[in-house]
């Protein structure tokens, strides 16, 4: 007994440290089985819940399918009409010169969308600005309230003297194959 009272005293602080840790362990593991355990599953069967809710539509299948025919019809409305677009490409265009941008190299290719009744057109062209001009015509096409999309972009500046940068767009433009 005496042996094991002098290992006690000598490694006092290793043998509290220990004991610490031990009752830090117990109180995390009653914390983890009395509140954390009863909390997750009551989350879980909330998210069940709402996962069947989801899956099944809610229970009214009409109600689903009148908000889905109101969404749709919200979408079509979003996209104008094919004869609409030398006016959607001169919008793109106009919103580059009134940012101070210069427009140069437009091509487009219509690509028919598979299904949807819709039509979409690869659009890219070039602008020459300063950079400010072109973040002003990032914005501006951000607000555009037609549906396009930038597909990719690239950003040449000039010398480190000039403000000037070029700038090569690849846009889609959205389009109704006929008109709903």
């Amino acid at each position: 007994m005496k042996f094991f009272l002098e290992i006690v005293q000598a490694r006092l602080k290793s043998i509290t440290v220990l004991g610490v840790l031990l009752m830090l362990n117990m109180v995390l593991a009653l914390y983890a089985l009395f509140w954390q355990a009863p909390r997750n599953e009551a989350l879980q069967v909330r998210r069940n819940e709402q996962q069947r809710l989801l899956t099944s539509g809610g229970g009214d299948i009409s109600a689903v399918y009148r908000q889905g025919t109101t969404d749709l019809a919200t979408f079509y409305a979003m996209v104008p009409p094919r004869k609409s677009f030398a006016r959607v490409v001169g919008e793109i265009l106009e919103m580059a010169l009134n940012s101070g941008l210069t427009v140069s190299g437009v091509t487009y290719k219509p690509d028919p969308v598979a299904s949807g009744g819709l039509i979409d057109y690869a659009l890219s062209f070039s602008v020459v600005g300063k950079y400010a001009g072109v973040k002003s015509y990032f914005a501006d096409l951000q607000r555009f309230k037609e549906m396009v999309v930038v597909d990719q972009f690239s950003l040449v500046g000039g010398r480190t003297t000039e403000e000037v940068v070029d700038l090569k767009l690849n846009l889609t433009v959205y389009l109704q194959a006929v008109a709903q």
